[in-house]
Order: structure tokens, then C-alpha cells, then sequence
């Protein structure tokens, strides 16, 4: 069962961490470890939003904010109708999909159910991603249109800003969650950080 009162990215981030270093049964504990990280995710993302608004002019940035706001709506629309759709698929042989996010290429392969409807989950997942890159494509490309090439870059700045604020507070969080009882090398803990910090992006 999904803890509601939680971070919906603390679950998924906890859920995939445990399912990463292979310490399913510790999942609670990543989750308490990743669910302060949340507020800094949040900061660095209106710092790169603030960002925006100070190197486009009113006019970009506000149709680039806007852009943004609702690719952010639309993905989320997808996550969960297809979290919505796997669960179902799950609670046919009594299991639950847990908290992974169904739209990262990391999520785990589905066990415990036929064939077919592994295949199904696969089908599912693979199609919810496609959508979403599709609107990525779409808004990607709405952003550049008619910028100067100095705008372009500051932008990849910033979003490189964010994505190393992002992997600098889940380290953190993940070191936390190891140096409390659970056990990984540094490559395992390397590849982990990797996932969660693309994990975390694809929410954003």
C-alpha cells in the first residue's frame, strides 16, 4: 500500500533505491532517509525556473514557464493512469505494483505474474514513455525556437545546475539511508545514485 502522506517522489526514489541494492526489505527506511531530500529537489527547481526568468527575455521565459507547467501536468496525468493500469494488472494475482514509478526505464521487470501480462506491463510502461518523450520532444523544441544561441546555453547551464543540486541531495540522502545499516559497494552505490538522479529529473 502507498503511504499517502508521503512525497509521491520520496516512495518512488525509496523504491527504487531498494530495488537497486537489492535491500527490498529495507524500503522504509530509504523512504524516511529520502523524504527531507524533497524540499531540496523543490528548491533547486525554482532556482532553475528563477533562472529562466533572468536570462530570456519576459516574453520566452513566460511562454517557456508555461510550457513547462503544463508538460509537468500532462506527465503526471500519465504516471498515474498508468500506475493505475499496472496495479490492476498486479492485484489479479494478489500483489501490488508498490511505489516504483512506472514511467522510469529502471523500473523493475514484473515477476510473480503470467507471461502475457508481463508482456502487458511491458507494453504499457514502454507506450506511457513514449508519450512522455513525445512531449519532451514537443516542449524542447518550442524552447529554442527563436533564441539566440547565448540563451540556448545559459539554459543548458542551468538545467546541468539542477541536476547536479538534485544528485548532490540524493547522495545524501542515500548515504544516510547506507551508513544506517544497509551495505553497498561503490560502484552498486554509484549506479544507484545514477538512477534515482534520472529518476528525479523525470519528474521535474
Amino acid at each position: 500500500m502507498i503511504d499517502r502522506a508521503t512525497p509521491p517522489l520520496a516512495l518512488a526514489l525509496a523504491a527504487a533505491a531498494a530495488s537497486r541494492l537489492h535491500l527490498e526489505e529495507r524500503e522504509t527506511a530509504f523512504r524516511e532517509s529520502f523524504v527531507p531530500a524533497i524540499g531540496a529537489l523543490d528548491e533547486a527547481d525554482r532556482e532553475y525556473r528563477r533562472t529562466i526568468g533572468e536570462v530570456l527575455p519576459p516574453q520566452s521565459a513566460g511562454s517557456l514557464l508555461a510550457a513547462m507547467a503544463t508538460f509537468r501536468e500532462r506527465v503526471h496525468e500519465i504516471r498515474e493512469r498508468t500506475r493505475r493500469e499496472l496495479g490492476e494488472l498486479y492485484r489479479r494475482y494478489g500483489r501490488s505494483y508498490g511505489s516504483f514509478d512506472p514511467l522510469s526505464p529502471n523500473a523493475p521487470f514484473a515477476h510473480g505474474v503470467s507471461h502475457a501480462d508481463g508482456t502487458r506491463v511491458a507494453t504499457i510502461a514502454d507506450g506511457a514513455r513514449s508519450q512522455v518523450d513525445k512531449l519532451r520532444g514537443d516542449v524542447n523544441e518550442s524552447a529554442i525556437k527563436g533564441l539566440e544561441r547565448s540563451a540556448i546555453d545559459a539554459l543548458i547551464v542551468a538545467k546541468r545546475g539542477r541536476r547536479a543540486a538534485f544528485e548532490t541531495a540524493l547522495a545524501a540522502a542515500l548515504q544516510a539511508a547506507i551508513a544506517n545499516g544497509a551495505a553497498a559497494t561503490s560502484s552498486e552505490f554509484d549506479k544507484a545514485l545514477y538512477e534515482l538522479t534520472q529518476l528525479a529529473d523525470s519528474w521535474y
